[in-house]
């Protein structure tokens, strides 16, 4: 059976993770609470649908604790970050990942349930760094 994600926030981050995984064969579930970002991608993602992430119900009608991980990609909105992350817990789900902007914010994401966090900026620096340091780009 192919993984199962669920990314909730369809900003380029969120897209790009969404639409990688889904021509990777994985089975994903994007959602974004403003309907532009779901449409830009419901014809290449098997399931795009727009919800209010922080609201635990919703999130149950997707069936989310079926997911193998879920992914909190907001890069604004830290409040709702912060009650989607715990609304994902409350419905079940195993794995939540939450993009923080910072390490302040990834302390708080984690204390309210994330099992992990990404500082998406600062990944993408000190890989970039890595691959100048050794000649390539």
């Amino acid at each position: 059976m192919a993984a199962r994600y669920l990314v909730i926030g369809l900003g380029r981050f969120g897209t790009a993770l969404a639409l990688r995984l889904a021509e990777q064969g994985a089975e994903v579930i994007a959602v974004d609470s403003e309907l532009e970002y779901v449409e830009a991608v419901k014809d290449r993602i098997g399931h795009a649908l727009q919800l209010d992430s922080t609201d635990p119900a919703a999130l149950q009608a997707v069936d989310a604790r079926s997911c193998t991980l879920a992914i909190v990609a907001m890069g604004e909105g830290f409040e709702a970050a912060v009650l989607t992350v715990a609304a994902l817990k409350e419905s079940g789900v195993p794995r939540v990942l939450a993009r923080a902007r910072n390490s302040r914010h990834a302390r708080i994401l984690k204390a309210v349930g994330a099992d992990e966090t990404i500082e998406v900026e600062s990944e993408v620096g000190r890989r970039l760094a890595e691959s100048l340091s050794k000649g390539r780009t």
